[in-house]
């Protein structure tokens, strides 16, 4: 007679929770990013609307700094 041990169940049950944790948390991250990029393109659009040709530029190729 053959039984799953409690802790075999556990080191199962634990590497889907770790699987699952990181999907959910690069999903998370991705959506940040997504919005952020699509808040940034919002703001560009409206600046070259109104005239501002070289922020809107600014705003668009200076993805990797903060623009405070």
């Amino acid at each position: 007679m053959t039984a799953i041990t409690h802790t075999s169940f556990y080191n199962v049950t634990c590497k889907i929770c770790v699987v699952l944790r990181n999907a959910l948390i690069a999903f998370f991250v991705g959506m940040i990013a997504l919005g952020e990029s699509a808040g940034r393109a919002r703001a560009a659009a409206e600046l070259s609307r109104q005239g501002y040709h070289e922020e809107a530029k600014r705003i668009m190729l200076r993805k990797d700094q903060d623009n405070v």
